[in-house]
């Protein structure tokens, strides 16, 4: 089973991490040992004159610890990758056994107008979202939930199946994809200011001048402290250079600042996407859709990775100037002058790209999502797509987001201009349940996705629901007025659209009375039956039903119940006809009103 090896791999992945942790731990030992070495040799030699001694540690020390901290934060960052390993395949099995209250749930995506997502959960709580994405950055989140939100063409989503498919059966490559997106995501990022800056002209005029001056300068500065110490000029001469260059370094202090502001929250997002794009980059893939998009990276011998890596280590240095170790070489090298004109040259020479790379960057995130996805549920089908219009017909289907152990599945289909299906049920008997499941597995297969289902084969079609219609205090509407105006939204769609759409009616007209609720509900469905769409309608009125009698388009289903004594059983089936089991009273009953005849 697929859920042994997410616990053998979440348990090896665990134990090299703990043996790594302890390497780094030893390290950490040794950096401290050579200072504590370092400052006591010093103070010795210099307390007894030997100062060529001193000299040569001085020399030396800081490349023997520089060697020792590089491969510190090596030993950390691999710990680090293979703890993360060993967190996706645990996060993997708490998908599998329903528990996703830890995951990311898209909220920022919520959109009460939207023709589907609120009612579908597509985002928030124990929502789809949570269920499929792996994404780590903020382009991959992105992608994703435009793709479960809209419906594209045919071939571009047998474009994603493809590379799904492949990716899916990648696992290691998987989820070190996803491990090297985790080591900043907790940092916290501001991807729109990133961009912004990315777009900026910065400076574009004597640029020539400014290099001569930021090289010039320093070169004076070096010199007159060189002259002091060999044949002892006045050190003033030196320290009126520093002052020049505090002035200068003044002048540019407004444009330093700028891209300090505006990056310091994205050098880790920076790192993020270098480590995806370069495991990208040293990859073989055979679908074309992961080709085309690894193309966008690698160019000529240019690689992105490189290139972005770059940025991010003069962003890094700018972000550091709090340092005073900087501070002192930023006034004799006019630091900060070298680091802005290089990231305004790096910027002028890839700007153009960026928003290319990381909207390929988030392709690769949702294709990846969705390969896990379809790995960790081995029975789910990827759906054919029918040439046809108002084509859905699947077997064994069931909702993604119950847990497996509790699914129950079912057999629809529903074919034709027009067709409309309603469906009866008792209370609590799984009719807004089916419906959600119709079209939370339609969104799924849009997206690129596999399906909760044995077999299941769609025309492409848009998918609008109306089922959890609210009022609102605060503009005065009335929960009756907004599934009107939800109504009134789908006949805009089906009169005015060019594709045609599925739709899903959940307890149609609730909010008025019986006989008003019937008469609007038969002209609604008459309407639909006519119009560029088909779907389903779910309703308590049994009259309802009886329109099949009448037109060819409409159909019955049920789902009903049983109640053996105080309890009421439900089977959660669909079956063909109207609904001929009740059990309001019985639940009221069962709460304590007493029921009498009237």
């Amino acid at each position: 089973m697929i859920k042994d090896v997410y616990k053998k791999r979440q348990l090896k992945f665990s134990d090299l991490s703990d043996l790594k942790g302890k390497l780094y731990n030893k390290i950490s030992i040794l950096r401290v040992l050579l200072f504590l070495i370092f400052f006591g040799l010093g103070f010795w030699w210099i307390n007894s004159g030997e100062y060529q001694l001193l000299g040569g540690v001085i020399l030396v020390f800081p490349l023997v610890f520089g060697i020792v901290v590089k491969k510190h934060n090596r030993v950390k960052f691999d710990r680090d990758q293979l703890r993360f390993m060993s967190e996706i395949n645990r996060h993997e099995i708490d998908r599998m056994n329903g528990k996703l209250h830890a995951f990311d749930e898209g909220v920022e995506f919520q959109d009460e107008a939207h023709p589907y997502s609120n009612d579908l959960d597509i985002f928030g709580r124990n929502s789809l979202f949570q269920l499929v994405s792996r994404a780590v950055t903020p382009s991959g989140r992105e992608t994703l939930a435009k793709w479960l939100l809209n419906g594209t063409a045919d071939k571009e989503i047998l474009k994603r199946q493809q590379a799904g498919q492949e990716l899916a059966a990648k696992m290691d490559w998987r989820q070190q994809f996803q491990a090297l997106g985790m080591h900043d995501y907790d940092i916290k990022r501001d991807y729109e200011k990133l961009n912004a800056w990315l777009n900026e002209s910065g400076i574009d005029h004597n640029v020539n001048i400014i290099k001569a001056v930021a090289l010039l300068l320093p070169i004076v500065t070096l010199t007159f402290l060189i002259l002091k110490l060999t044949i002892g000029i006045s050190i003033y001469f030196f320290f009126g250079m520093l002052a020049v260059n505090g002035l200068v370094l003044k002048r540019f202090a407004d444009q330093v600042k700028v891209i300090t502001d505006d990056t310091n929250d994205n050098v880790g997002l920076l790192k993020s996407y270098s480590r995806l794009i370069a495991h990208i980059e040293k990859s073989t893939f055979t679908s074309g859709y992961l080709i085309k998009r690894q193309e966008h990276f690698l160019s000529n011998g240019f690689s992105a990775s490189r290139a972005i890596s770059k940025l991010q280590r003069l962003l890094d240095f700018l972000n550091s100037r709090a340092n005073m170790l900087y501070a002192i070489i930023d006034l004799a090298l006019l630091m900060d002058i070298h680091l802005v004109l290089g990231a305004n040259k790096w910027r002028r020479e890839n700007a153009s790209h960026v928003s290319r790379w990381f909207e390929a960057i988030g392709d690769f995130e949702a294709v990846n999502s969705l390969a896990s996805f379809s790995q960790a549920n081995p029975t789910y089908a990827y759906p054919q797509l029918v040439i046809a219009d108002y084509h859905y017909q699947a077997n064994d289907l069931g909702h993604p987001l119950i847990f497996s152990v509790e699914r129950i599945t079912n057999n629809f289909s529903l074919i034709g201009r027009g067709q409309v299906a309603i469906i009866t049920g008792s209370n609590m008997s799984g009719k807004s349940t089916f419906l959600r499941t119709l079209g939370i597995n339609a969104a799924l297969a849009f997206a690129g996705g596999p399906c909760c289902a044995l077999e299941i084969s769609l025309s492409n079609f848009d998918v609008f629901t109306g089922m959890r219609t609210q009022d609102n205090l605060e503009e005065h509407v009335s929960s009756f007025y907004a599934e009107l105006k939800r109504i009134k939204q789908l006949l805009d769609i089906v009169e005015g659209g060019n594709r045609p759409v599925f739709f899903l009616l959940d307890e149609i007209l609730k909010g008025t009375n019986s006989k008003d609720r019937h008469l609007g509900s038969a002209s609604l469905v008459k309407q639909l039956s006519n119009e560029n769409g088909f779907g389903l309608v779910s309703t308590h009125d049994l009259e309802l039903g009886e329109l099949s009698n009448a037109m060819d388009k409409v159909v019955n289903y049920s789902f009903n119940s049983q109640i053996t004594g105080d309890e009421i059983n439900f089977d959660y089936k669909l079956y063909a006809g109207i609904c001929r089991s009740f059990n309001a009273s019985k639940l009221m009953e069962n709460m304590g009103i007493k029921i009498t005849d009237a």
